[in-house]
């Protein structure tokens, strides 16, 4: 990345979300996640769960980073836990290595914790647990996850999903099963 280029992460709430930015945020979306392609070219809710907020790095009219964060109440142990749910997070790939995930992550715990948030929870693939890890996430190995799919059935989390937690107002969620109170984002 040049030195000229700046990294500094943009909040953008979702009630305010220009057409031409969740445009563009879908454009990344498509290139970073070609599988998903008939999905992003149409919309960023993830299973339905459109995020409250974005944060977004952009240059010359193009996002080149992006997370989006989902306000969500779940339970943890029986206990309602307010989680900001990150999802679609991407950096074009011509940018990767730059620092971009760490600013934009970084940016979406910060805004979380402004917030209020009890806490973070994402999903990932394993082999991208290390860099999430490198944030200040923490896997949580062995907890039995529910969501409600989308003909509205409580079922587990499918396989390959990697929970994790980043502490905000609670060092850690209270031990029990997750339900996630809705589909996984």
């Amino acid at each position: 990345m040049s030195s000229s280029m700046q990294q500094i992460p943009r909040i953008v709430e979702e009630a305010r979300m220009p057409l031409d930015l969740d445009r563009q945020i879908r454009v990344g979306l498509c290139v970073c996640f070609p599988a998903d392609w008939e999905i992003f070219i149409r919309t960023r809710a993830w299973h339905g769960s459109s995020p409250a907020y974005s944060v977004v790095i952009e240059a010359a009219g193009q996002v080149l980073a992006h997370a989006g964060v989902v306000d969500r109440v779940i339970s943890a142990g029986g206990k309602e836990v307010r989680v900001a749910g990150v999802q679609n997070v991407f950096v074009l790939p011509a940018h990767r290595g730059s620092g971009m995930f760490y600013a934009v992550m970084d940016a979406a715990m910060h805004e979380a914790q402004r917030r209020g948030f009890d806490s973070g929870l994402l999903f990932c693939a394993a082999q991208l647990e290390p860099l999430y890890q490198r944030c200040g996430w923490r896997a949580l190995g062995g907890r039995e996850v529910t969501r409600i799919d989308e003909p509205g059935s409580e079922a587990p989390l499918p396989g390959g999903n990697i929970v994790m937690f980043y502490p905000l107002r609670l060092a850690a969620l209270p031990p029990g099963p997750i339900h996630l109170c809705g589909n996984d984002w």
